[in-house]
């Protein structure tokens, strides 16, 4: 990969995040600034942005189910390493759950799927929007089934199968995945003031996210000096060097075909997104820690990626 592509991708992120760093000085785009907007990206946004890429793929060109099958296998061994190593360090179990999907779950829908276009063209459009809703929908459906058991009521079973169903049915994201997927298997298509309303409503949650993470930068550098850094480091090495060399070996052990193992690898090397932050904040966990492992992640891509995506090419 020639690393100015990868540079390209990657500047206008640490832009935006340094604008809302610096906005930060003033009072009016304070925490609870943060928070509002971490809500508009989370609840409305975002589901947007996923809706209207998942509802363009066209199924048409068929799919891999060895490449579906070692996608998803991928994401669970990264996020049970998370979490065993995390627990392996003394964190509690609620951040060993964060720590786990920040450690597994990349940055697959802002930056994935236009550098899967970028590096291996227009024929890898349907894998990497296919492999970014996977990853996309079990990593918050397990996070949010992980921390609704590590929060449950031990009284009642009952309540907390109808509390887990209605945490990952009724999550925003998981119902935007499933829209979208009804809408690309029929074949139908938004008349175009509406397609063109839920990409306006969508453009908002790349720099939204990105906005508010800058706001709350200032609390990763606490986190990095409170004796919190196993817990980032842990996340970080997993997602730039574990899982990525688990995902080219993968690719080859279970002969991924083209253009999908390609796509495997790159999304596996991702770094992590601002969506893990929006996760993280809305279920108070580990939030102020994550911000630290977009930034590491981001910076660490530009050396690791081109060298994993040679690996694998």
């Amino acid at each position: 990969m020639d690393p100015t592509t990868l540079l390209t991708q990657i500047a206008p992120i640490f832009a935006v995040i340094a604008v809302g760093a610096v906005a930060a000085r003033w009072e009016r785009f304070s925490e609870s600034a943060a928070a509002t907007l971490n809500d508009l990206v989370y609840y409305l946004a975002l589901p947007a942005l996923i809706f209207d890429s998942v509802a363009e793929a066209d199924l048409s060109t068929g799919v891999s189910g060895t490449a579906i099958a070692v996608a998803s296998g991928l994401l669970a061994v990264g996020y049970a390493l998370g979490v065993l190593a995390a627990r392996a360090i003394r964190m509690p179990l609620r951040e060993a759950n964060a720590v786990g999907t920040v450690g597994a779950w990349g940055n697959v829908g802002y930056l994935g799927i236009p550098l899967s276009l970028a590096v291996l063209g227009p024929t890898a459009g349907f894998a990497a929007s296919l492999v970014s809703t996977i990853h996309t929908a079990l990593a918050i459906s397990v996070f949010i089934v992980a921390a609704t058991l590590v929060d449950r009521d031990r009284s009642s079973r009952g309540l907390l199968v109808r509390t887990v169903a209605r945490r990952v049915l009724g999550n925003p994201i998981v119902i935007a995945i499933a829209a979208g997927l009804l809408v690309a298997a029929s074949g139908w298509r938004l008349p175009r003031p509406a397609a063109t309303t839920v990409e306006l409503i969508g453009a908002m949650a790349a720099p939204g996210g990105l906005f508010a993470l800058g706001i709350l930068l200032r609390g990763a550098v606490p986190a990095l000096r409170g004796g919190k850094l196993g817990g980032i480091a842990v996340a970080v090495v997993l997602k730039l060097v574990v899982l990525p060399a688990l995902a080219v070996a993968a690719v080859h052990l279970f002969a991924v075909p083209a253009p999908w193992a390609a796509v495997l690898v790159l999304m596996c090397a991702l770094p992590d997104a601002a969506t893990v932050f929006v996760l993280m904040a809305q279920y108070r966990t580990w939030y102020r820690e994550s911000t630290a492992a977009v930034v590491l992640t981001t910076v660490g891509s530009i050396v690791t990626l081109p060298v994993v995506l040679t690996l694998a090419l």
